[in-house]
């Protein structure tokens, strides 16, 4: 009977300890190194070119004013230096505010598009999953060490590449 129990416990704990599949991927490269990520970064920086030219002429305009304030201190009196400054802190707070909302307005962007390639990551991480029975997938910032051979990362990325999704954004536009 001891012997019978013996051999019962053995493959109740056994069952619990078989090895399971797990595999490891860099989510961050893959997005990072996707082509249509790339692009579609490569254009909102030439879409962000034109403003930032615009940014730039205000920003001397700015400067120029507060120069034409500091040479006027002399000429003008108190009341009229305080009105031009008064002129100038406004255009300057705008001015700061336009640049946040642009600022804000392109990082939400590229955060939408890294959320669509993750998306597109996640779905194609489920299918590998089950078809090679894998029962745990790790990001390579979840570990500390682990053999090359659980890597996936070059095939997700293959599979990834063969993918033609559609990704967008929006340009930015003043109120």
């Amino acid at each position: 009977f001891v012997y019978i129990l013996i051999v019962f416990c053995i493959n109740l704990f056994t069952y619990s300890i078989y090895s399971q599949t797990i595999v490891v991927v860099n989510i961050q490269s893959l997005i990072d190194d996707n082509n249509i990520y790339k692009n579609i970064i490569s254009d909102i920086e030439l879409s962000q070119q034109k403003y930032l030219n615009n940014f730039l002429i205000k920003e001397n305009e700015l400067k120029l004013q507060f120069k034409e304030i500091e040479d006027s201190k002399l000429i003008l009196s108190e009341n009229e230096i305080n009105l031009q400054i008064d002129e100038y802190n406004k255009q300057l707070t705008e001015f700061t505010k336009l640049i946040e909302e642009f600022n804000f307005h392109y990082q939400n962007e590229i955060i939408k598009i890294r959320e669509s390639v993750l998306k597109e990551i996640i779905e194609l991480l489920q299918k590998f999953a089950i078809e090679n029975n894998v029962d745990l997938i790790l990001d390579s910032t979840s570990y500390l060490i682990a053999s090359n051979s659980l890597d996936i990362t070059n095939d997700i990325k293959t599979k990834l590449e063969n993918l033609k999704f559609k990704i967008e954004y929006n340009d930015f536009k003043k109120n």
